[in-house]
């Protein structure tokens, strides 16, 4: 069992014990963010972003996120340039293309208003002297 005072959210209590479960299925849901890159190949790193939440935690085989899933990499398919990557495709669209292509509602905890977001960041992996 989980010791909630010590417990930091961090994972490692599940591989040794798998039989426990983490996600409890009536009080968790599940969250899909696309388009996040850490590498500096072809372009710039770039953050993650929401596209669908509150998804159903339906174990084992997740319906209901495989739906969006599946439905996002069919429009993907259908659209994207050879070798482009989601994320690239989906910056080459604009998001509000992508939200009305793939059918997935857009609600206000899709828009990214944190203040310390500039584009004027460090966001390369050179390192600099």
């Amino acid at each position: 069992e989980v010791d909630e005072k010590k417990c930091i959210c961090c994972g490692a209590c599940f591989p040794p014990c798998p039989p426990m479960q983490i996600n409890d299925p009536e009080n968790s849901k599940i969250a899909l963010w696309i388009g996040g890159k850490n590498s500096n190949a072809r372009s710039k790193p770039s953050f993650h972003k929401l596209v669908a939440s509150n998804l159903p935690n339906n174990p084992p085989r997740w319906p209901e996120v495989g739906a969006v899933v599946k439905n996002i990499l069919s429009v993907y398919k259908e659209d994207a340039r050879d070798w482009e990557r989601v994320g690239e495709w989906v910056e080459r669209i604009g998001w509000p293309a992508f939200f009305q292509k793939t059918g997935l509602p857009f609600t206000k905890f899709h828009i990214n208003d944190w203040k310390g977001s500039r584009h004027e960041l460090n966001s390369s992996a050179h390192i600099r002297f």
